[in-house]
């Protein structure tokens, strides 16, 4: 049997869609809701503006039209938390823990993909972006990472061959201490 690829909110007017639509993604009640609203907006809620309004829509209906909305909505805060990680990607704060939370993101996202049958383009496109993202604060990282491992290798290089310069030693024992102590291959 083949999935159904409309819903009954799609033949509600395109105002009525976008304010439930900031209803379910931002929380934001309309101004002409007719009863006492606290809180977030909860499906039954939605069902009685679209009764207000004039249209009789199901909870359940409600639900599934949601519910890609809202992994949308994950999507982009996850999108923006990763963007936060990059802006903080500096001299000092490029760490493996950055990297495991960009995993992390990556890993949610791909759980994203399998839980849907089928994905809209705009969904597609905001996980590419996500995975771009990711993808981009891994590799910054580990620029960074490396960077920090050859700087510490050139400042040890360098103290070895003042040390050596000072104690005269010849140069192939120098080699020798680079290469199988340190590690530095010159």
């Amino acid at each position: 049997m083949a999935r159904r690829t409309h819903s009954t909110i799609d033949t509600l007017p395109a105002d009525l869609r976008d304010t439930l639509t900031r209803m379910v993604v931002d929380g934001q009640w309309p101004p002409d809701y007719d009863t006492d609203r606290a809180g977030k907006p909860r499906y039954e809620d939605l069902a009685a503006y679209c009764l207000q309004q004039g249209y009789t829509i199901s909870e359940s209906a409600i639900g599934r039209w949601a519910q890609p909305l809202l992994v949308l909505s994950m999507m982009k805060q996850k999108g923006t938390i990763v963007r936060n990680v990059m802006a903080t990607l500096g001299d000092q704060t490029a760490s493996e823990t950055q990297k495991a939370a960009v995993e992390l993101i990556t890993a949610q996202a791909i759980e994203v993909i399998l839980a849907q049958d089928t994905l809209t383009p705009k969904q597609i496109s905001e996980l590419a972006k996500t995975f771009k993202d990711c993808a981009y604060v891994s590799i910054t990282a580990d620029k960074y990472i490396h960077e920090q491992i050859s700087a510490k290798a050139k400042a040890a290089d360098q103290q070895i061959t003042a040390i050596a310069d000072k104690k005269k030693i010849d140069p192939e024992t120098l080699k020798i201490i680079r290469e199988q102590v340190y590690g530095i291959v010159s």
